[in-house]
């Protein structure tokens, strides 16, 4: 099979806009098309009609849908990255809400967690900051849209490539090394729950709880506008008022109209609820 036809590649392209909003062009799109034909190979289909009615139609349609997302995203994701923003969290967010925080623990949200890298890298900031010996307790949940990654967070067994950002030190402190890898030790990973979820699901809920905080980093560019639109809505549904939400370095609410603020913290700018929304 050389190149695909481009009717065939919109229409299957779209369909996954509408199921998970994610878009894809430039190299996003030469990902997707290098997973798809081992993928029609393996179902013995010939086109991308063929594998899009598979996905209307065929019986075994959602077991499909629920693989899809770990063949179109990339999820590259390692411990410790951009860790300024949780010195905010630490340094502003919790000071700020410490008395709210006196008869219930403070509750984040880490969306499009991937493999667990970041809630896990969170846990591990909350413990050094010394939270657990102020009588502060804390829940963090985490959710992406591959079901096979959150599988590999509840594992929590990482290739050297995840700690590429860890020193010798680090590595002996948070991890336990096996013959298959560095594994997370159990204190860090109390209190992180993992769970699949899709942010664009017609439920329009997310975890278990309302949010202090929540995360989601380096996510929404991949998405349409639409998608956008709706998953900052989420957001702002599942966060508390006055809560917080940390996005990526270049995705950015300042020319939308939604239930956030910006707010200058430690010199970054963040989005807070607007305590009427």
């Amino acid at each position: 099979m050389t190149g695909f036809d481009q009717a065939e590649l919109k229409l299957l392209t779209d369909l996954i806009q509408e199921r998970f909003g994610l878009m894809f062009n430039g190299i996003r799109m030469e990902i997707l098309e290098s997973r798809l034909r081992p993928r029609l190979r393996e179902l013995r289909l010939t086109t991308l009609r063929d594998y899009y009615h598979y996905l209307r139609f065929h019986p075994d349609r959602e077991a499909e849908f629920a693989r899809l997302p770990a063949m179109v995203t990339n999820n590259e994701t390692y411990f410790f990255r951009e860790t300024h923003q949780f010195d905010l969290l630490i340094h502003h967010v919790i000071p700020e809400r410490r008395a709210l925080l006196r008869d219930r623990p403070l509750r984040l949200l880490s969306a499009g967690c991937s493999s667990g890298e970041e809630p896990y890298s969170l846990s591990i900031a909350l413990h050094n900051a010394g939270l657990p010996l102020a009588g502060m307790s804390w829940e963090i949940d985490a959710c992406d849209l591959n079901p096979e990654r959150i599988a590999r967070a509840h594992e929590a067994l990482y290739a050297e490539s995840s700690l590429r950002a860890c020193d010798a030190e680090a590595r002996r402190r948070y991890f336990t090394q096996e013959a298959g890898g560095f594994r997370l030790k159990q204190k860090y990973r109390e209190k992180v729950r993992c769970f699949p979820s899709n942010l664009l699901a017609p439920n329009g809920a997310l975890g278990w709880a309302i949010y202090d905080a929540i995360l989601c980093r380096n996510l929404l560019i991949y998405f349409s506008e639409d998608a956008f639109a709706a998953a900052i809505g989420l957001f702002a549904r599942s966060l508390a008022p006055g809560g917080y939400l940390f996005l990526g370095h270049s995705e950015s609410l300042l020319d939308r109209k939604t239930s956030f603020a910006p707010a200058m913290l430690g010199g970054a700018v963040v989005y807070r609820k607007l305590e009427a929304a």
